[in-house]
């Protein structure tokens, strides 16, 4: 129906009467939809266009920061987004100090920066630890149940000879980070993890190991799997290497109950533990160690019945991986299984959002070089993968270690180590991911 306009100072007719409120339900409707899609975060709304946007942190030809690597995004309560990384500083003098191997070096350092809410830039790159003469490694972040930030990290005291296995962590917790620059840190300590538990899972490994079918499936013959369990029954029983060589990688996973809990993996043994406070890292707790060796670096989901799954990277030559699951809040494990993901032994982090759907980033070929990575969307708690889209692919390109998070506003995040040069930070929706799913 048409609306008819009427001569000044006159009434309009009923007919008239009716097209006006016709035609005002009609704009309240819109307004409420409009609103709707405003309000409801994305990823939940069948209104949401797809939404894509990158950057890198730094221009790695205007800022040399050496071998930049595995970084960490967590989202502030004001809003800013702050990330870690890993980079090479000065170089020391030698020969008391060692510079040749870029990771490993003694100058490695934390590093990050900040993108204030609403800015459209990052910060100027700023140290956030740095444990002099020695090389600080896989920081990770999280935001607490009191606004609290915490970084973890690795510090690495056997360089150049013993590397990753003479690894200690160390945290630190500030509640003054809002402004530019690093963090203001109230609060530093070394954790060290008390392990109960590494000899059993080598032993259930050599149980394992005795099947033909297992062996052939690692490509190991029995004289190689007798050394290789005879090495793990000695490293089993020496204290350095039961209590070095802990390493934290992605995101701690805050509980619903409110405690934190810290996902590690023995660089000597490549056994993963979780580390556990409930009162704001002044004792700390450990879950049995998961039964399984060649496990790194695992990410934690937990789902709405408290449920807990791990997701593992790992050097299986099956190319697969793995998932783990806790039925008492991450204390014990099950035994690793493969996913059907693809995985060439890189890092790997997996992220519940809101809507219930469940995210993996993780580079998906089934052998190097790590010149592929990709989001998958679950909508079934990862039993199935609905949707997959490459976040890059370009052939003997490095990009790998991805950090994931959701923001307020639904969108998710994405950093990442981008040629080892810098870090790239990409902002996405799952319309993006479904629209270009393989």
């Amino acid at each position: 129906m048409l609306l008819k306009l009427q001569n000044a100072g006159t009434s309009p007719s009923l007919d008239d009467t009716e097209s006006v409120n016709m035609l005002s339900t009609f704009r309240f409707i819109c307004l409420i939809l409009i609103g709707i899609r405003f309000v409801i975060p994305s990823g939940t709304t069948w209104a949401d266009e797809p939404f894509y946007e990158s950057e890198v942190i730094f221009e790695p030809s205007e800022e040399l920061h050496g071998h930049t690597h595995a970084s960490t995004i967590v989202e502030c309560p004001n809003g800013d987004l702050r990330v870690v990384w890993y980079e090479n500083g000065p170089n020391l003098p030698a020969p008391r100090y060692y510079n040749d191997a870029h990771d490993k070096n003694d100058n490695v350092r934390i590093s990050g920066s900040r993108k204030a809410k609403n800015s459209t830039s990052w910060e100027t790159p700023f140290v956030m630890s740095d444990t002099f003469g020695t090389a600080d490694n896989n920081p990770t972040m999280v935001i607490d149940t009191e606004g609290k930030l915490w970084l973890f990290h690795s510090t690495m005291l056997g360089v150049p000879k013993w590397t990753w296995g003479s690894s200690m962590v160390r945290y630190k917790i500030s509640s003054d980070y809002d402004q530019p620059g690093p963090p203001n840190w109230e609060f530093s300590e070394l954790l060290i993890p008390h392990p109960v538990g590494i000899a059993e899972v080598v032993e259930q490994t050599a149980k394992e190991l005795d099947s033909n079918k297992i062996r052939d499936a690692y490509g190991l013959s029995k004289i190689q799997a007798d050394a290789f369990l005879n090495q793990m029954r000695e490293a089993a029983i020496d204290p350095m290497q039961v209590k070095f060589g802990w390493m934290p990688r992605v995101h701690p996973l805050i509980r619903s109950d409110g405690t934190l809990v810290l996902p590690l993996s023995n660089e000597n043994f490549e056994i993963p533990m979780m580390a556990m406070t409930n009162d704001f890292g002044r004792s700390w707790t450990y879950s049995n160690p998961v039964p399984g060796l060649g496990l790194l670096q695992p990410t934690l989901v937990e789902f709405p019945n408290g449920n807990i799954s791990a997701f593992f990277r790992n050097g299986d030559p099956r190319a697969r991986i793995k998932r783990s699951h806790s039925t008492d809040g991450g204390m014990t494990w099950t035994v690793p299984e493969l996913t059907d993901r693809l995985h060439p032994g890189g890092g790997i982090e997996a992220l519940l959002l809101k809507n219930g759907n469940l995210v993996l980033a993780y580079n998906n070929k089934e052998t190097g070089p790590r010149d592929k990575l990709a989001i998958s969307i679950s909508t079934d708690q990862g039993r199935t993968w609905k949707w997959t889209r490459q976040l890059e692919d370009t052939p003997n390109g490095r990009f790998d270690y991805p950090s994931i998070i959701q923001s307020k506003d639904g969108l998710l995040h994405v950093s990442y180590s981008y040629l080892l040069g810098t870090i790239k930070h990409v902002t996405f929706n799952e319309a993006w991911v479904r629209e270009g799913s393989e």
